[in-house]
């Protein structure tokens, strides 16, 4: 699999990219603090949105600035708030606001750095932390619900879909097929590859169903906030706009989807966690979270803009499964 360096998976958003002085001083008012007082810098990740840190004194506050609409922050906010009572670290949430007719999440700011600065530091964590990643992810795949769907006001599935592989299932087939009339962002051969391959493995995936647990779908390293300290402590979960009930193996998908950004023995180290958390994992899992997987890439090659490095990306994902399971 070609290594891509992890700042360089991943177009930004352009509206992301993009806050103006005038824009953040407003956001910073309707926060509560005043623009005069308060420093703000930029925080890491926000490839689809924007994140911020205000300062003002003693209080600091994170500004999260959607690119999105209000339904994508309501999500992030009632399922946050909804995790403030469980065993899973998250950033406490203060307020949904609306600035400039763009959603605001202001939440608590997390002392720490992301797991992805950390491998690309010079210190990074011990093995022991890929332990404590299996825990947390455990006990957010622990919450389930009666019925699946995308999450909506108040952390409630919206029912769209009953098996969340199912829906996914189909997802991928219409992408593909319409992806068919732009070679550009990927080639007809690949494409019919992986059709292929998409129908005749997903059976494996089906076979691991029902499952309607609380799913991230974008669990990696950018996502996952490391505390500072010898010990290996999560911080806390963090970018949850995308949640969802359904089949949580796609998280497992997500993380791997990079293997080589970690090092020997941490995979092991994670499924231990996971397992010893009351994790629950069939003998497919790993087939099934790469498959899962590509749902994502799929996102990723039907985007409006012309995110090249996101295509790039896509690109060698899709390959790599395509070896994996043998549809070269």
């Amino acid at each position: 699999m070609e290594k891509i360096h992890p700042k360089e998976r991943f177009s930004h958003n352009e509206r992301s990219a993009t806050t103006s002085d005038d824009f953040l001083n407003e956001a910073v008012l309707a926060s509560g603090m005043d623009p005069r007082r308060t420093e703000t810098r930029r925080l890491s990740g926000g490839f689809m949105n924007s994140m911020f840190l205000a300062t003002s004194g003693a209080q600091r506050l994170v500004l999260r600035i959607y690119a999105t609409d209000m339904a994508t922050a309501r999500r992030e906010f009632d399922l946050l708030r909804l995790l403030a009572n469980r065993a899973i670290s998250t950033p406490k949430v203060h307020a949904l606001l609306e600035v400039r007719q763009r959603p605001l999440v202001v939440m608590e700011y997390l002392e720490g750095t992301t797991l992805e600065e950390r491998l690309l530091s010079s210190e990074p964590p011990s093995l022991d932390v890929y332990a404590a990643i299996g825990r947390e992810l455990a006990a957010i795949h622990r919450i389930t619900f009666e019925k699946g769907g995308f999450l909506g006001p108040g952390a409630q599935p919206d029912g769209r879909y009953d098996l969340f592989s199912v829906f996914l299932y189909g997802y991928i087939e219409t992408t593909l097929k319409a992806l068919e009339c732009r070679p550009d962002r990927l080639n007809l051969a690949t494409n019919r590859r992986l059709q292929q391959l998409v129908k005749g493995k997903w059976p494996l995936v089906l076979s691991t169903e029902p499952r309607r647990q609380l799913v991230h779908t974008d669990f990696n390293p950018k996502n996952i906030m490391i505390a500072p300290g010898a010990a290996p402590k999560i911080a806390g979960i963090v970018d949850w706009e995308f949640c969802l009930s359904g089949n949580g193996l796609i998280d497992l998908g997500n993380f791997f989807r990079f293997a080589y950004d970690y090092p020997e023995g941490a995979k092991q180290k994670l499924l231990e966690g996971y397992r010893e958390a009351g994790g629950e994992l069939p003998s497919v899992w790993e087939d099934v979270a790469r498959l899962l997987d590509l749902g994502n890439m799929c996102s990723f090659l039907e985007r409006r803009e012309d995110y090249q490095k996101s295509f790039h990306t896509a690109h060698v994902v899709i390959q790599a499964t395509l070896d994996h399971f043998g549809y070269m």
